[in-house]
C-alpha cells in the first residue's frame, strides 16, 4: 500500500512538471519582432510600494494581426526572470492549479480577454522585491511571453501617516486636526491612535471610497489649545495588520502677547520703584507671546529712546538719575493675536533729605543707648543703698523680745531705777541700740538672757516723741 502511495506521488510531481513546462514553452512573441509584429505590453517598469500596504499595476497587451484573443484565454504573471522563471504568482484562471507562494497577496485583477493584464499586491512585503513578467496563453498555437517590459517591484518601509494643520492653532478657539493613512488599498482598513497633552477624547474615524475603487482612510481630533499647549506634541499613530506608523507634530499655538516688568537681581513683577538721586537703574520688560511680539517703552506719552532689545526683553536705562526721571514708564507689546502693556512708577529719592533721614536715626539710636544706660546705673545705686540698710538693721525673734518706743532719757531712766547695780541692767544696756536720738527711735532689746526679779514690777511705758 505504502509502495502504491509512493508511486501515485511520484507520478503527480513528473505530470505537474510536464504540464508547468508546457506552459512555459511557447514563442518569445517581443523577442521576435520581425516576425510577430503586434505582441506587445504596456505596463510600468517600475514599481514602488510600501511595507505592510498594497499596490495595483496597470497592465495592457495586444496579439499580432491574425490572432484574436478568446475567452479561453489565460494570464499568468511570474516572479523573476534570469532565463527561468522561479514561478507564477498570479493568474487570471483558477489559481488552484498553481503553487500558493503568496498566500494570496497576488491577485490577476485584469480581464484576458480585452487584453487587461492587471495585477495586484497586498500586505506587501520585502520578500516580494523582484522582477515580474507576463505569460497569455490561448488556444493553441497562440502561446507568448513578453519579456519588452517586466515590472521591477520594490517594497520599501511604511511611510508615516500625514497630520494637518500644523500651524495657525489660535488659544481659546478650537480647531480639528486630521490624520490620513498613507493607504488607498481596499479592505485594509487602519487603526488610529492619537496621543498628546490635548484632550484626545474627541475622535472620529473616517473612510472614503473614490470612482477608480481606492479608498482613503483618515481620523480627525478636535480639542481647544491653550498656552500650555504651545511647543508640545501631538502624536497619530496609524496600525495595519502586520505593521505600524505614527506620525508627531509639535503644536505652534499663537496668543496674544504677556508681559512681566522686573529689575535686575529680581524674579517678581514690580509696579512701583524708588531709586537715588545720580544712581542709574535698569528695567526688563519681558515679554512672552507668539508670534513674537514688537515691544517698546514710553514715559507718560513720550516714547524712550534709551532701551536695549534682546530677544524678546526690552531693556529701559536710566542713567544719572534726577527730579525729571521722576514719572510712570509703561512698556507694551503687540502682536497678530493682540496688545497689551504693564507700567512702573519710578521715584527719585534725592541725597540731601537722605542725610537728614540718617542723621535722624542716629540721634534715636544715641538717645536710646544713653537712656538704657542711665536705667541700668540708676538700678544698681538703689539696689546698693537697699543692701547697706539691710546690714544697719538687726532682725529680732518675737518670742525674744519685743519693740519699745520712747526716747533715750526715759529709757535710762527706767534703766537706772530698775535695774541699778545688777547684772540684769548692764545687759539690757548692752542690748540697747540707738538708731536715732532726735526722731523717734527704734530699738531691738534682747531679753533671752535677762531674768527679771520676782519682786520687781516694770511698767513697759510707751510714748510717742513728735519733733518740732
Amino acid at each position: 500500500m505504502g509502495v502504491r502511495r509512493y508511486w501515485f506521488y511520484w507520478e503527480y510531481h513528473i505530470i505537474l512538471l510536464s504540464i508547468l513546462s508546457l506552459h512555459w514553452k511557447g514563442r518569445k512573441c517581443e523577442e521576435q519582432t520581425e516576425a510577430r509584429t503586434g505582441f506587445k505590453i504596456e505596463a510600468p517598469a517600475e514599481v514602488t510600494v510600501q511595507r505592510g500596504l498594497c499596490v495595483l499595476i496597470p497592465c495592457n497587451f495586444t496579439v499580432g494581426p491574425g490572432y484574436n484573443l478568446t475567452k479561453d484565454a489565460i494570464g499568468i504573471w511570474y516572479k523573476g526572470y534570469n532565463g527561468h522563471p522561479n514561478g507564477p504568482v498570479a493568474a487570471s484562471t483558477d489559481s488552484s492549479q498553481f503553487p500558493d507562494r503568496t498566500n494570496g497577496r497576488f491577485i490577476f485583477t485584469g480581464k484576458v480577454s480585452a487584453g487587461d493584464c492587471s495585477f495586484s499586491i497586498s500586505d506587501a512585503q520585502p520578500g516580494d522585491t523582484d522582477q515580474n513578467h507576463f505569460r497569455l496563453e490561448d488556444r493553441d498555437p497562440l502561446k507568448c511571453n513578453y519579456l519588452h517590459i517586466q515590472p521591477n517591484v520594490s517594497v520599501t518601509d511604511l511611510k508615516e501617516p500625514d497630520i494637518s494643520p500644523t500651524n495657525d492653532l489660535i488659544a481659546g478657539e478650537e480647531v480639528t486636526v486630521t490624520c490620513t493613512a498613507p493607504t488607498h488599498c481596499p479592505g485594509l482598513s487602519p487603526t488610529f491612535t492619537w496621543e498628546g497633552s490635548v484632550n484626545t477624547e474627541n475622535t472620529q474615524n473616517n473612510t472614503l471610497r473614490h470612482q477608480d475603487g481606492t479608498v482613503t482612510y483618515w481620523s480627525t481630533i478636535t480639542f481647544t489649545p491653550s498656552l500650555s499647549d504651545h511647543d508640545s506634541s501631538l502624536t497619530c499613530t496609524v496600525t495595519y495588520k502586520h505593521e505600524s506608523a505614527k506620525k508627531s507634530i509639535t503644536l505652534n499655538v499663537e496668543y496674544p502677547p504677556i508681559l512681566n516688568i522686573t529689575v535686575p537681581g529680581g524674579t517678581e513683577e514690580i509696579n512701583s520703584l524708588i531709586v537715588r538721586e545720580g544712581d542709574s537703574q535698569e528695567i526688563y520688560c519681558k515679554v512672552n507671546s507668539n508670534p513674537m511680539a514688537k515691544i517698546s517703552w514710553t514715559k507718560g506719552n513720550s516714547r524712550v529712546e534709551n532701551i536695549k532689545q534682546n530677544g524678546q526683553k526690552l531693556t529701559l536705562s536710566l542713567r544719572n538719575v534726577t527730579e525729571n526721571d521722576t514719572d510712570t514708564y509703561t512698556c507694551t507689546a503687540q502682536n497678530q493675536r493682540g496688545i497689551n502693556n504693564r507700567s512702573i512708577s519710578v521715584s527719585v529719592e534725592y541725597a540731601q533729605k537722605s542725610k537728614i533721614h540718617f542723621f535722624i536715626v542716629g540721634l534715636c539710636i544715641l538717645f536710646f543707648t544713653f537712656g538704657v544706660i542711665t536705667l541700668v546705673f540708676v538700678f544698681r545705686w538703689m539696689r546698693k543703698k537697699q543692701l547697706q540698710e539691710d546690714r544697719t538693721t538687726k532682725e529680732l525673734d518675737k518670742s525674744d523680745g519685743v519693740v519699745i518706743y520712747n526716747n533715750t532719757e526715759t529709757i535710762q531712766s527706767i534703766s537706772d531705777e530698775s535695774y541699778t547695780n545688777t547684772e540684769e541692767a548692764k545687759q539690757v544696756k548692752d542690748d540697747l541700740y540707738i538708731m536715732n536720738e532726735k526722731d523717734v527711735q527704734n530699738a531691738s532689746l534682747n531679753f533671752s538672757k535677762i531674768k527679771p526679779k520676782e519682786a520687781l514690777q516694770l511698767e513697759i511705758i510707751y510714748s510717742e516723741v513728735k519733733r518740732n
